[in-house]
């Protein structure tokens, strides 16, 4: 007979919640299912029953679910953590794994691959959908390809001043050239280094060492 694990489903949509009981009940390994609807219920349910997996969502009142998973994992390390989100953007993902969940499925994913998700968790292995593998695996060659960007002397500059909030008629002020010419250097910066604002360049740079000079 194979070993009956106990489990709580975290998901502050209650039908959804049902429906993902009805689902997981399937399962032939699953022992006692517990319900919770936020972070601090499953915290205390955690405490009450010998619990080998969690499955939560990330959006959720008081706590959210990356907080839980850290926090779950901090109490309890041993205790494995599923994330079962509609979120799969880049940096949610990134999120994830950095708080070493042990699988990440989409809300849109088939009961067949719940399932296997579930079952391939309890046995000690980590599963990924594909589509979350595949938006880690975009991020990762994005940060790469940006990662050894080449400043020239006057944009490392203008970066610095950036980063202390000057604005580009005080730094063309600084540098007696026009506000135009600072806007060329602050578009290439942005474009260097993969950004879509001030701040992300900001914070590339110091991130990269940019502003150690």
């Amino acid at each position: 007979m194979k070993k009956q694990h106990n489990i709580i489903l975290a998901d502050d949509h209650i039908m959804f919640l049902e429906g993902l009981h009805t689902i997981i009940s399937e399962i032939p390994e699953i022992g006692d299912i517990h319900l919770a609807t936020e972070g601090q219920q499953v915290i205390r349910l955690m405490k009450q029953f010998p619990i080998d997996l969690i499955i939560s969502d990330i959006n959720m009142p008081k706590m959210d679910g990356l907080t839980l998973l850290a926090e779950a994992k901090k109490q309890m390390p041993e205790v494995k953590f599923m994330i079962l989100s509609m979120l799969d953007d880049a940096r949610t993902v990134q999120k994830v794994i950095q708080r070493n969940a042990d699988g990440f499925v989409l809300k849109m994913a088939d009961k067949k691959e719940l399932k296997k998700a579930v079952q391939e968790v309890l046995k000690g292995e980590q599963y990924y959908s594909e589509v979350v593998k595949k938006t880690y695996m975009e991020s990762v060659f994005e940060r790469k390809k940006h990662q050894h960007v080449e400043l020239s002397q006057r944009e490392k500059e203008v970066l610095k001043l950036l980063s202390e909030e000057l604005t580009s008629k005080e730094i063309s002020e600084r540098f007696f050239i026009s506000v135009n010419t600072v806007e060329t250097h602050r578009k290439n910066i942005l474009l260097k280094t993969g950004s879509k604002t001030t701040v992300g360049a900001v914070k590339f740079a110091i991130e990269n060492g940019y502003l150690d000079d």
